[in-house]
């Protein structure tokens, strides 16, 4: 007699997150490894505006960048930030408030610093790859976004006359996720490959970017994602799946990273 052999069918796990949506908000939690706000820490005017975006990641590395108008936001302090239905932080007065999205049942806060505006030297829009950056000295713009399948940083700035160019983060591999400290100096980039993170001096005047000393720094296992403290003095990175975080500290005159500190 023939006997069948039954055939089990797996789903691989990009065609299950397509399912999230049909089968509820529990199983999509259940594949949710990490959830933060980006740009973290943003520091902004009195009267100035910032833009915010929920990324989630998830078990398979994977991540998802939520619309802002799918993100249920909230300021813990509104006397200091607003933050309204599309995710539009605005500064009221000078002083630190934390702010808060969500999407189905996913968390994720981070601390806006308000401050006069002369204090303020840059602002900061987009995500954890891409950050469109503006120097409130100058007006100049440039925007940074990591590739990482080229080892490398884009830098285009918006200045007429001005031309972009590529910077690697060779020897480190895996660019993925970017962040700059409140003055505009300097950026820091994990490499995820590599497991470490690439920092850089930022040219404002020739829209450059230079590989700051002994760059990069080892990060640990599964170095995720990148975050400088509101007050500039630190890089904090999360890694992946763990719930673990590593602090650096900053040197302010060369933007180099120390050991991990607690």
């Amino acid at each position: 007699m023939l006997k069948l052999k039954p055939v089990l069918q797996v789903l691989p796990l990009l065609s299950i997150l397509g399912l999230c949506s049909c089968l509820g908000s529990t199983l999509a939690n259940l594949l949710v490894t990490s959830v933060k706000l980006t740009p973290a820490n943003p520091t902004i005017a009195v009267s100035a505006t910032q833009s915010m975006i929920l990324v989630e990641t998830f078990v398979d590395g994977s991540t998802n960048h939520e619309s802002p108008t799918n993100t249920t936001w909230t300021s813990k302090d509104t006397s200091v930030v607003t933050i309204s239905k599309a995710g539009i932080a605005t500064g009221v007065t000078v002083g630190t408030a934390t702010i808060q999205g969500s999407h189905k049942g996913n968390n994720a806060s981070t601390v806006v610093t308000v401050t006069a505006a002369a204090d303020v030297s840059i602002t900061v829009r987009g995500d954890s790859q891409t950050l469109q950056v503006k120097n409130l000295h100058t007006g100049q713009e440039i925007t940074f976004a990591a590739n990482r399948l080229r080892d490398s940083i884009s830098v285009a700035p918006s200045g007429e006359g001005m031309a972009g160019s590529e910077t690697s983060v060779l020897p480190g591999h895996g660019p993925a996720w970017l962040a700059i400290d409140p003055s505009g100096k300097y950026l820091y980039v994990v490499n995820q490959t590599s497991e470490n993170v690439s920092a850089f001096t930022i040219d404002w005047k020739t829209a450059s970017l230079y590989e700051v000393a002994d760059s990069p720094f080892s990060a640990g296992a599964k170095p995720w994602s990148v975050e400088v403290d509101p007050g500039g003095a630190a890089v904090s990175v999360g890694h992946f799946r763990s719930g673990q975080v590593s602090h650096f500290r900053i040197d302010p005159a060369t933007g180099a990273l120390s050991s991990n500190w607690q």
